[in-house]
């Protein structure tokens, strides 16, 4: 069975002076220690461990349904005349860029299965942040640093990046807007009032 409950102690409030005198003593034992001086002694000059493995860039090839487009464009004669698709690629649309364009933009007229820088270089589909990077230098420069895109492996080891297409439709690349979730809820509390301030103080001189 549990033992008489002790009666609660109240301990006085310390006097605003000798929390004053506490805080000073406080500051100087910091000051002593050279804590004003930390930052500097983060900073060193000793160079990151370099990394090692190989970055291998994951294929789209495999991941594209309808690949190899000559399947279905093999004995087609190419038409370059803008209009709406209602046969087949229905689905797809082009908002990319403010020039005019059409699919042998980037698509290869002559060779179906591969796409062509602007200097007319044929890439593969697996090499599609070549033909991004044709006009989006900056971010071809970040992605191959590892800024910009997604890279997944480890520091001390092998690691596989995603190409543009992979986060980006390369014919309309720009993302949807997202509509905001609602901030998290705040956790409801009991108000505090005398008594129950009383009573915490009380609850923790007894313990």
């Amino acid at each position: 069975m549990p033992g008489p409950s002790r009666p609660a102690v109240l301990l006085p409030r310390p006097h605003p002076g000798v929390l004053a005198l506490a805080w000073l003593g406080a500051l100087a034992a910091l000051a002593s220690c050279g804590v004003g001086d930390e930052p500097k002694k983060l900073h060193t000059t000793k160079p990151a461990p370099a990394t090692s493995g190989s970055i291998s860039i994951i294929a789209r090839q495999p991941m594209l349904p309808t690949f190899p487009c000559s399947r279905c464009h093999a004995g087609r004669p190419p038409n370059e005349q803008e209009r709406k698709l209602t046969e087949f690629h229905t689905q797809k649309v082009l908002a990319h860029g403010t020039e005019g364009g059409w699919c042998y933009r980037c698509h290869t007229k002559d060779n179906i299965d591969h796409l062509h820088l602007p200097d007319g270089k044929l890439v593969s589909f697996n090499e599609a942040y070549e033909l991004c990077g044709g006009c989006h230098g900056d971010k071809l420069r970040d992605w191959k640093a590892g800024i910009h895109g997604l890279t997944t492996g480890f520091w001390s080891g092998d690691r596989e990046r995603r190409s543009c297409p992979a986060c980006h439709d390369p014919h309309a690349p720009k993302f949807p807007l997202m509509t905001p979730e609602h901030a998290p809820q705040q956790v409801r509390t009991a108000p505090r009032t005398a008594h129950n301030a009383n009573a915490s103080e009380e609850q923790h001189v007894e313990e």
